[in-house]
């Protein structure tokens, strides 16, 4: 049922209603059955028309509200852990984020629970994730994030083991060391590939810090001005196989393109423990998670290495899209490249002079807007006496050079480009390595939204853990 007919059909029983007692009993009810059947869009509408039924709401007398919010988001991990849907993990955030948004976990809390609470506000990177992930929290929701997500995900796990998993502990053992460390989510691949601690120590083994190494290593640094460095590493990691149910360890070499400045700039910051960000380490050029064999690397909080794949096919998936210029500058290269093409000199003006007429004067001018400035020429171009009679076979050809010649100045950036041109921002203080991350991105969730809900999911699979360990102690001294 669409989230109008929902609410309208709701808000019609209630208007039926004239006892004040049960038509707040039965709109706090309509609120429950939206909640539980996924229905957001109907329980706002339904939340917001409290004003127009003159209720004082109270969030706290939807019935059953913490039992539907569990089984919504264990629901979400069925997805994931039945049919590999490791998106259902970013509906996990957005259900939370809309528990949020509607005090939805909301409670008194006890003695102990204050208790627990004030030792969780010490740990200073969670509530960091937290209020990045879903703004200022309250106390409820961070109890709830710690107590009750991971006894739930305890609770379904162990009590309904997956199929291909029967043994709970090869299970426990997968969750905790393998899952987060490979997996796919919104088309990205990602991988933990290695320390940071190790990353250095390799990059500090190819940088020539002194006169010395310099003169050894100079045949390394690369790009503008010389300020940048590639280097092979080969890196060991677990691959898990469905089919088999087995773990196997693999070696892979990649090849890193680095900015020493970059890293060297950032480098307290990147090693710092405590610390709440992502930092830009470096482009994978070869044996990297995108098609194209490319890559990104970042920096964690927990102190990892995290690639994520790059797709030079994917324009979303490029911090600098497409080269551009203002109208002045687009014009002066449009009549240059023009001059390399076969193209009459009065229609080469006519085609300038209507361009500059249409064109606003501090329009950005890029590859997106290629196709709308070409239907413009079309049309205009078939207008012209030239063009009238007998003509279309040279108009088409007409256009085809004008395509040329707009794309050869428009042309895509190349992901090895854009690196470099984003390390030198790095350098020139213009943007942050950490923001990096938040700058590429595909099908709108960037690499920062793909790190940061890693963090999140490996707190609660740290805390799921606590309790199967905790239960194993208790049964086994039994």
């Amino acid at each position: 049922m669409r989230t109008n007919q929902l609410f309208i059909e709701f808000k019609n029983e209630l208007l039926k209603i004239k006892d004040k007692k049960k038509f707040e009993k039965a709109y706090y009810e309509k609120l429950r059955k939206c909640l539980k059947a996924g229905q957001f869009k109907a329980f706002e509408l339904l939340f917001n028309a409290s004003v127009d039924f003159n209720i004082f709401l109270d969030i706290k007398k939807i019935p059953d509200r913490f039992s539907i919010i569990s089984k919504l988001l264990l629901n979400c991990i069925d997805k994931v852990s039945n049919g590999y849907q490791t998106s259902a993990l970013g509906e996990v955030i957005e259900i939370l984020r809309f528990c949020m948004k509607y005090n939805l976990l909301e409670k008194q809390l006890n003695v102990l629970e204050k208790k627990i609470l004030e030792n969780l506000k010490k740990e200073t990177l969670f509530l960091a994730n937290l209020n990045d992930l879903f703004g200022i929290v309250s106390n409820s929701f961070i109890l709830y994030v710690y107590n009750v997500m991971p006894q739930d995900l305890y609770n379904h796990f162990i009590t309904s083991p997956i199929s291909f998993f029967p043994d709970r502990d090869e299970l426990v053992h997968y969750i905790k060391n393998i899952f987060f460390d490979q997996y796919t989510i919104y088309g990205l691949s990602i991988r933990n590939i290695s320390s940071i601690d190790d990353f250095i120590k390799v990059f500090k083994e190819n940088y020539p810090y002194n006169e010395n190494q310099f003169k050894k290593k100079k045949e390394l640094l690369i790009g503008k001005g010389k300020e940048l460095i590639e280097f092979y590493v080969t890196y060991k990691y677990r691959m898990f196989y469905y089919d088999t149910e087995e773990e196997q360890e693999h070696h892979e070499i990649k090849k890193h393109l680095v900015s020493p400045k970059n890293i060297l700039k950032n480098i307290n910051k990147i090693l710092m423990k405590k610390n709440y960000n992502f930092y830009s380490l470096s482009m994978v050029l070869l044996g990297g998670l995108g098609p194209q064999g490319l890559g990104f690397t970042y920096s964690t909080p927990k102190g990892e290495v995290i690639e994520i794949c790059s797709d030079q096919k994917e324009s979303e998936a490029i911090i600098i899209k497409y080269k551009q210029y203002l109208k002045r500058k687009f014009m002066l290269k449009l009549e240059k490249e023009l001059e390399n093409f076969r193209i009459d000199e009065k229609v080469k003006y006519k085609i300038i002079k209507f361009l500059s007429d249409i064109l606003n004067q501090n329009e950005l001018i890029n590859y997106s807007k290629k196709n709308s400035i070409l239907r413009k020429i079309k049309t205009f171009l078939e207008q012209l006496e030239e063009f009238q009679e007998g003509g279309m076979n040279e108009l088409q050809e007409l256009i085809n050079e004008i395509s040329n010649a707009i794309s050869i100045i428009l042309r895509r950036i190349k992901l090895r480009d854009q690196f470099i041109t984003r390390m030198d921002l790095v350098v020139k203080d213009k943007i942050k390595s950490e923001d990096i991350a938040k700058l590429t991105s595909l099908k709108g969730k960037s690499h920062y939204d793909v790190l940061r809900e890693r963090f999140f999911f490996q707190n609660i699979i740290k805390w799921f853990y606590e309790i199967y360990k905790n239960k194993k102690i208790k049964i086994e001294n039994w």
